[in-house]
């Protein structure tokens, strides 16, 4: 058994020498979400009002929870334990007395909240969309223990972390005001178990006028010289007590924490690692997750690398952060002004200026949730969404833009909707062949407010034959502001659309299937007012299927093989994984099927790469975007529908495929920056990734690189099926 974590310091002790009573749970170790992967037919959960542990059986393993809750599972309780058994037993008198009093308040606790069910489906939803990382708790905590079996079994193997244990002073800075002193005293534990040595805690008290705080700070501090214990005398808000404890700090790194939540305990080495590595990393944060009452990790969030556009969708960098200590105090602190939303701000103004944004694509945080508070209760603090408004509002006010901020998809979200400066002009570029019924369609769809002014259309055909067309191209030739090009001979998308590139001179060009229709009001505003910035290279659409489903939120690199679309099948009413699919964000490609670039951009880039006759022209168009210092955006608020592949199909499609890999192939092979690390690649709906799926993507993609060109397309289709790359419309990927 683990040792008793209590015991470790005395400022920890609970009063009471023992519990008063000891409550089980019993239930069939299938339905234990605390131990989903014994194999043992059932299991005993134990938990203690206290830290104390009473005796268990020599086959016990102790699990650790907060709030003074401490966890015993028995792998082999007696024969034929019911189902759910709750059992508050008497540690003196060994009686039991089901659902005492005592403890009944924890029994309701646990009947409600331990046995999570699966999120339900929806009766219209398909049965292949699944749950994503942040859904479903036990799978959170399965994956976590699958994790710890792998590194367990592949001890020899794995190459050591080589983490830092003395370095640079961290300082973590934390503001005080009324907590529970249960979660106080873990939240300093949290410091003090750091393996990493050189930090500093510096503590302030908002005045919160509670003297058993006060005292419990001035033992932390006179037990540990490295902890500061500082107070207002009045309370001041949350700004002004993380400026008092910032004038206390000296280290290189401000270290920003919550005064309920922990970290985990190699959080500073890793923020360490960094700071010794990366000299110009100015702004550090990692994943996080939650914590429920009784100290159960649940929804963690894996974020992307660092995006500027993300970050004014709403605050995603979250916890746990550090700046470096001369930077915040150039930016001026912590701004009373924005109370409710102060790290908000301060990460804003800070990320303006800083060289480098690092992120650690690994939880470091767990975010308590407790009564009242905005991480279990979105509408607990509507004046903290005020404060982030303004605080948004502020930056783009400073930042000299454009723009006003609109209420987002969801609470604490937003969209920055800029100005367009100027009458920039835009030429929709749209393939075709036959399919005339199909093209009208797309032609007239552009014609309901598209919010911005269409400067004309380029029709290219590619050889069309049927009699419809030839009626089409007839009445095309007296609509306004459009232009018929022919392109005879095989189909090659990339070409068809360079060749008609080179015949337009307006500032934007706008490559569209003639699948698409667009559905959305303003939906090429939104485009424009996007691609207009000189950093943005492309700019893509959401694009949805006829029955509501996405087809099209972005592109991530080495998803189901070599590249898909993230969200691609999402159904209709759904958010996709902490609403990626409805901000405005990076992406490292995009799908060309809608897909908005500044001329002098596709120029310099010398267009598309006519090599991809039939595919990847656009994924490589993009890479080499990324790879000129070009961003590429995604915007949901540019929504049009796709028919998908309803005009041309795959042939041609291995040449393509190969050519991609011998170019891309190592790239494709590291983790997408716009992506993270511990989500899977082999599905769409950013599930968990799980230990030996790397290996497993690894040999998918090897056994599709020596697939020769000639052996045949019905063999190279079935590897990019399994790869989940498909060819859209009369177009690309």
């Amino acid at each position: 058994m683990m040792p008793n974590r209590w015991a470790r310091s005395p400022l920890r002790e609970p009063p009471g020498s023992r519990p008063s009573r000891q409550a089980v749970l019993r239930l069939p170790a299938r339905d234990n979400p605390l131990c989903p992967a014994r194999s043992e037919p059932s299991c005993t959960l134990g938990f203690y009002l206290y830290g104390e542990c009473l005796p268990g059986t020599p086959a016990g393993d102790q699990l650790e929870h907060g709030h003074g809750i401490v966890s015993l599972i028995v792998p082999k309780p007696p024969q034929n334990a019911p189902r759910v058994v709750l059992d508050v037993i008497d540690p003196e008198t060994g009686r039991s007395d089901r659902m005492s009093d005592a403890l009944g308040w924890m029994a309701d606790r646990l009947a409600e909240t331990l046995l999570l069910p699966r999120p339900a489906k929806e009766d219209d939803e398909e049965e292949e969309w699944g749950v994503d990382a942040a859904s479903f708790a036990p799978d959170y905590w399965h994956w976590q223990h699958q994790w710890h079996l792998y590194r367990i079994d592949h001890a020899d193997t794995l190459p050591p972390e080589d983490l830092p244990v003395d370095g640079p002073l961290l300082s973590i800075v934390v503001p005080v005001y009324r907590p529970s002193l249960w979660y106080f005293r873990e939240c300093v534990q949290s410091v003090i178990d750091q393996t990493y040595r050189n930090w500093e805690l510096c503590l302030c008290d908002d005045g919160s006028g509670d003297p058993e705080l006060t005292s419990t700070m001035a033992e932390f501090a006179a037990a540990d010289p490295r902890i500061k214990a500082l107070a207002l005398e009045q309370n001041g808000g949350i700004s002004r007590a993380t400026n008092r404890a910032l004038v206390a700090a000296v280290g290189e790194f401000i270290v920003l924490i919550d005064h309920d939540d922990l970290l985990t305990t190699d959080a500073l080495a890793r923020i360490a690692a960094v700071v010794t590595t990366e000299d110009d990393a100015d702004v550090i944060y990692s994943d996080e997750d939650k914590l429920d009452e009784v100290d159960r990790q649940y929804q963690p969030q894996f974020k992307p690398d660092w995006d500027p556009d993300l970050l004014l969708s709403y605050p995603y960098l979250g916890h746990v952060t550090a700046i470096r200590h001369e930077l915040l105090r150039r930016v001026g602190g912590f701004r009373p002004e924005f109370d409710g939303s102060q790290d908000f701000d301060v990460m804003l103004r800070a990320t303006e200026v800083a060289r480098r944004v690092v992120h650690i694509p690994k939880v470091l945080y767990h975010w308590r949730v407790v009564a009242g508070s905005a991480a279990g209760d979105p509408d607990a603090k509507p004046w903290a969404y005020a404060a982030s408004r303004r605080a948004l509002e502020d930056a783009v006010a400073r930042r000299g833009i454009d723009g006003v901020v609109e209420t987002g998809a969801f609470l604490g979200s937003y969209h920055l909707r800029r100005r367009i400066h100027g009458s920039p002009t835009v030429s929709v570029i749209i393939p075709f062949r036959d399919q005339a019924a199909l093209t009208a369609a797309c032609l007239e769809s552009l014609e309901k407010a598209p919010g911005y002014g269409i400067s004309e259309v380029v029709l290219v055909d590619n050889g069309s034959t049927e009699p419809e067309t030839r009626v089409l191209r007839r009445q095309l030739e007296t609509r306004p502001a459009t232009r018929l090009i022919d392109y005879p001979g095989p189909f090659n998308w990339a070409a068809i659309n360079n060749v008609a590139a080179a015949t337009c001179d307006t500032d934007m060009l706008l490559f569209m299937n003639n699948d698409i229709e667009a559905t959305s009001e303003g939906w090429l505003h939104a485009l424009v007012e996007l691609g207009q910035r000189p950093e943005i290279g492309a700019v893509g659409a959401r694009l949805i299927y006829p029955d509501g489903r996405v087809q099209h939120a972005g592109v991530v690199l080495g998803m189901q093989g070599i590249a898909a679309h993230i969200f691609n099948g999402l159904p209709k009413g759904r958010a996709g994984y902490f609403g990626w699919d409805q901000t405005v964000r990076s992406f490292s490609a995009l799908t060309a099927a809608c897909m908005l670039v500044r001329r002098e951009v596709f120029e310099e880039m010398g267009g598309f790469d006519e090599a991809y006759p039939v595919a990847f022209n656009d994924i490589d168009f993009c890479l080499r975007l990324g790879q000129a210092g070009y961003r590429l955006l995604y915007t949901p608020h540019a929504e049009l529908t796709h028919y998908e592949s309803v005009s041309r199909g795959l042939s041609g499609y291995s040449a393509d495929f190969q050519h991609f890999l011998s170019r891309w192939g190592d790239l494709i092979r590291k983790d997408d920056p716009c992506y993270n690390k511990n989500l899977g690649r082999f599905d769409p709906w950013c599930g968990f990734r799980a230990p030996g799926e790397d290996e497993e993507w690894l040999a998918v993609i090897e056994g599709l690189t020596p697939v020769a060109a000639g052996e045949g397309e019905s063999a190279v289709a079935t590897g990019l099926t399994d790869a989940g790359t498909q060819a859209d419309g009369y177009g690309t990927t």
